[in-house]
């Protein structure tokens, strides 16, 4: 009887082995099919993955967002140039101007131009219409031995490249943070100026005179730091990218005091516009858009004929008609903010009364 249990329980024990043996090594899964997603020796995770069900699930998409609330589909423009320097100083000029922004984008030591008046036109183009050259240059030279342009450059090719790259991408950034494609001429102007008033800061000890801060547009648009000869221009170079003509203004006020502003082109009719004096007073407002001649003499107490339009010295004040008032709600607007749709701008003014703006 003993010999005959001890026959049963060895033929358990020898069963309970060969089960192990043929089953121990098998991965414990949720699922029947779950040691199948273990991909075969050779065979790529990629590959594994690309034999499982397509997630058909919906994923939230900029696209289906309103257009108001897409960031505009910006691409930075190498060529670009305010009407005023086109008419002023001709089809030639226009031409040596992109001759140079080439030359200087291939780090190019030379370009067509055809005089040493030609070279000082581009560079009184240059703070408006192509700020980069400021990163490298002092300013273009006419070599009269070789009848070209010279660019003089201070930065290694490798500095010169990452600089530009730098540059394009802060511009960019900058516009797409605050423009959405829904935006129409008007819009974009003030999207750009109230994120710009906002965003700069003003460089009080470059007003020293023996300072030898940076003033230039380059400045304005990758540090956001300056003065107010830095972002006349550097505004005007951000509305000329979007296709909106700008150009700086300067002017003597009636004590002799010197400042710098914007004049911008919005629905054919022309404006002064002054991110440096908006964001003197908060930065959030549109005291200082769109105003007329007489609103710039009022704040400020610039003469009109001693507004300097591009620091040509040949256009001023007079010559550019600034009277349209469509803008004059807006004087006392000290903070400002689009509604969601964009369709209007709301102000409230230093007592608290409020107001909108129509957009459309």
């Amino acid at each position: 009887m003993r010999k005959h249990i001890l026959s049963r329980v060895l033929s358990l024990l020898l069963c309970l082995c060969l089960s192990l043996t043929l089953f121990g090594c098998k991965s414990i899964s949720a699922g029947p099919d779950a040691s199948s997603s273990r991909p075969e020796p050779g065979v790529s995770t990629a590959a594994s993955a690309a034999t499982q069900p397509a997630d058909t699930t919906a994923k939230p998409s900029s696209a289906a967002l309103p257009l108001y609330a897409q960031p505009v589909d910006f691409v930075w423009q190498p060529y670009v140039m305010s009407d005023i320097f086109a008419a002023l100083y001709g089809d030639d000029f226009v031409a040596s101007f992109h001759s140079m922004a080439d030359a200087f984008l291939a780090y190019e030591p030379t370009f067509a131009c055809s005089s040493a008046d030609q070279a000082d036109q581009i560079n009184t183009a240059a703070s408006n219409c192509f700020p980069l050259l400021r990163m490298d240059v002092p300013g273009v030279r006419y070599d009269e031995v070789q009848g070209k342009g010279v660019l003089d450059y201070s930065m290694t090719k490798q500095e010169h490249m990452d600089g530009i790259r730098n540059f394009t991408d802060s511009v960019t950034q900058f516009i797409e943070s605050c423009v959405m494609k829904s935006d129409n001429t008007t819009t974009q102007a003030m999207a750009m100026y109230m994120a710009y008033s906002a965003r700069i800061t003003y460089d009080f000890a470059a007003t020293d005179v023996y300072s030898t801060s940076d003033l230039s547009s380059y400045r304005g648009l990758t540090e956001f730091a300056g003065i107010c000869q830095t972002f006349g221009p550097a505004y005007a170079y951000l509305c000329l990218e979007m296709g909106i003509d700008a150009i700086n203004a300067g002017g003597l006020s009636t004590d002799n005091s010197a400042h710098d502003w914007t004049l911008v082109r919005l629905d054919g009719a022309y404006y002064y516009m002054d991110t440096t004096w908006e964001n003197g007073d908060g930065g959030y407002g549109l005291k200082y858009f769109g105003m007329t001649t007489a609103d710039r003499a009022a704040a400020g107490q610039y003469t009109e004929k001693f507004i300097n339009i591009g620091n040509t010295n040949e256009v001023w004040g007079p010559d550019v008609d600034v009277s349209s008032g469509r803008f004059a709600s807006l004087r006392g607007a000290v903070y400002a903010s689009f509604n969601t749709e964009r369709t209007q701008v709301d102000c409230t003014d230093i007592d608290g009364n409020t107001s909108s703006f129509f957009l459309n």
